[in-house]
């Protein structure tokens, strides 16, 4: 196309349903996203009672009803309009933010893409108003009778935009996201009497409180509640206020850990950090502490509207907020709150929440676990010279058996791979068992490697796992979110050993667990695991398959990276591996075994 052929207008304003679309796009992402604007803006009406109520996770029906101040008829039918809003007038009132919602997107932005019913009344007023819309159009406005407050319905999410009504997930998955976002909200707004229901059933409930802890156990349970200890602090115009966890209590993942800038719930690097360093060196690798915190500072210092979902905040002096948040965490932990089972019991990093001389569970236990079973580098380095001077074999001692060649029936990959006829010479930093075979220096991943092994027992039939009954039942209390996924995987659960029955809310009962756990800490082995089942759910958006269940579990039952093993604990290990499906990848797709050939050996000496 020449100059002259271009036509003299390629750029044009986008109708207003296009515009409001692609605003619904920044905001609107799930049913979640619909329930956080309409929270948010019953809280700044100044609601103390908000029932959310959804169907099918969301994708059917949400409603959200609040005692707030609510709205006249004009306002209602204004507050649809894009841009519009009572809580700033403007630009210089984005510099002093002091309530939830200010963007004037929320309601226009889910009016274009769902069915839309809004119920209000204020107390100066007789009636109420009604209006309904279906996209753009506005289909009704009408009087009716209705409580003071607002109650916003939205149904069929998506139904104008199916590309992304096809992107939404399971209603479970849905429903967690939901979750998730509700025990926040109860977190952060304590006072406030939410529920929430699910199909006609109220899943969740916090009675309002002005007592943080209240909301502690009833959103993360009772074992929480009970291991949290205050922090308080101030420094320039930052005030920080709320709970850390004790050192002897601690979660698989981050989802214990809540930061909320004027109430308000954030993500920030520079707080994590924070909090990581206040803990260095306590808690063992992978083990996260639970954390609360309320952040208040002047509006004017903080910056929340760099992200359309108002989630990243900026800090004018990140390094104070920072120092504030770690030295007030440092002070909780170290004062006498914390004793008994505070930094005396403390695990350090080296030392893992397991006790180190405890065998991998499908060995017999041995007695000797004694130093010497590390790794010895005189004698590593004498095998070294072993085989490069060309001996084959390697020097053993009579700790030191070569395991035997792997059984009829092994996978072909095993019995022709790396693993045919190795010999175990030791353990390195309490991770890695070393190895030598005709193919060259062999290093393996310990807890993969029984990762591995627990997978394939499990995954082999539910007749050939071995199941403990308890003496004495034992009776667990979850936090919501992770209540909710394991009711719904109760059956899961009970073909990998365990028999758990619910016991109340977010209570369940465990009457018998798998054999292999028995002597390991098995209530923070199922503990970790429904938390990680959960934000498997929610954070990561999937659908946790059985295979999941299986990975995961065996990942929790698994010898830690750190755990001292003898040699014949390491011998019966690699032995076990020979026999696996695949000897050489976790469920997880992590390697298991790295091998420094020969040829790469003599290559580093210069022998080739």
């Amino acid at each position: 196309m020449t100059q002259d052929q271009r036509p003299e207008r390629v750029i044009s304003v986008l109708d207003e349903g296009t515009a409001n679309k692609i605003a619904a796009g920044e905001v609107i992402e799930r049913p979640a996203s619909v329930v956080k604007e309409l929270v948010e803006n019953a809280l700044d009406a100044g609601a103390d009672e908000v029932k959310v109520e959804v169907q099918d996770g969301g994708k059917k029906l949400i409603r959200v009803t609040d005692n707030g101040i609510g709205m006249s008829r004009e306002d209602a039918v204004t507050a649809l309009e894009r841009h519009s809003t009572s809580k700033i007038r403007s630009a210089d009132d984005l510099f002093s933010i002091r309530t939830l919602g200010f963007r004037g997107e929320a309601l226009p932005s889910i009016r274009s893409v769902s069915r839309l019913e809004i119920t209000t009344r204020r107390d100066t007023d007789e009636c109420g108003t009604k209006v309904v819309c279906a996209g753009e159009n506005i289909l009704e406005v009408s009087d009716t009778g209705a409580p003071v407050g607002t109650s916003v319905s939205v149904s069929e999410l998506f139904y104008n935009l199916p590309a992304r009504q096809k992107f939404l997930k399971t209603a479970q998955t849905e429903l967690g996201h939901v979750s998730d976002l509700v025990s926040r909200f109860a977190i952060s707004h304590c006072e406030v009497d939410l529920a929430l229901a699910h199909n006609g059933r109220t899943i969740f409930h916090a009675a309002g409180s002005d007592r943080p802890t209240d909301a502690v156990l009833t959103v993360l349970g009772r074992d929480a509640a009970e291991a949290v200890v205050p922090i308080v602090g101030r420094s320039g115009p930052y005030r920080i206020h709320g709970l850390v966890s004790r050192p002897s209590y601690s979660k698989a993942n981050r989802s214990g850990q809540l930061f909320l800038v004027n109430r308000r719930y954030v993500r920030s690097r520079n707080l994590i950090h924070a909090l990581d360093e206040a803990y260095r060196g306590i808690l063992p690798q992978g083990r996260f502490p639970l954390l609360i915190a309320f952040v208040e500072v002047d509006p004017g210092l903080v910056d929340v509207n760099v992200h359309p979902t108002k989630i990243e905040v900026k800090f004018s002096k990140d390094w104070e907020i920072h120092n504030l948040l770690a030295t007030c965490i440092r002070d909780a932990l170290s004062s006498s709150a914390v004793s008994p089972e505070g930094l005396d019991a403390i695990p350090t990093a080296a030392a893992p929440n397991q006790k180190p001389t405890s065998a991998p569970s499908h060995v017999p236990p041995s007695t000797d676990v004694s130093p010497a079973s590390s790794l010895d580098l005189d004698h590593f380095r004498e095998v070294l010279r072993s085989r490069f001077a060309g001996t084959r074999a390697m020097t053993e001692t009579p700790a030191q058996p070569p395991i035997d060649r792997a059984e009829p029936g092994t996978s072909d990959s095993a019995e022709q791979g790396l693993l045919v006829d190795v010999c175990v010479v030791g353990q390195a930093r309490n991770l890695y068992i070393v190895g030598q075979s005709s193919s060259g220096i062999l290093l393996i991943d310990q807890h993969v490697a029984h990762e591995r092994i627990i997978y394939d027992q499990l995954a082999n039939g539910q007749g050939r796992i071995s199941v403990q009954r308890l003496i004495m039942p034992l009776t667990m209390t979850f936090g919501h979110r992770e209540a909710l996924v394991l009711e719904n995987k109760l059956e899961d659960m009970k073909s990998l050993g365990f028999e758990i029955e619910p016991f109340g809310k977010n209570t369940f009962v465990v009457r018998s667990i798998p054999t292999i756990i028995a002597e390991k800490n098995n209530e923070q082995i199922l503990r970790d695991m429904v938390e990680e089942l959960a934000e498997l759910t929610s954070a990561r958006r999937l659908v946790v398959h059985r295979e999941t269940v299986l990975a995961t579990t065996a990942c929790k039952m698994a010898v830690k990276a750190g755990e001292r093993l003898s040699t014949e604990e390491m011998v019966r290990l690699v032995a076990d591996l020979k026999h696996t499906s695949n000897p050489y990848l976790c469920p997880h797709g992590r390697p298991i075994v790295v091998c420094l050939t020969n040829r790469d050996l003599d290559k580093l000496f210069g022998r080739v």
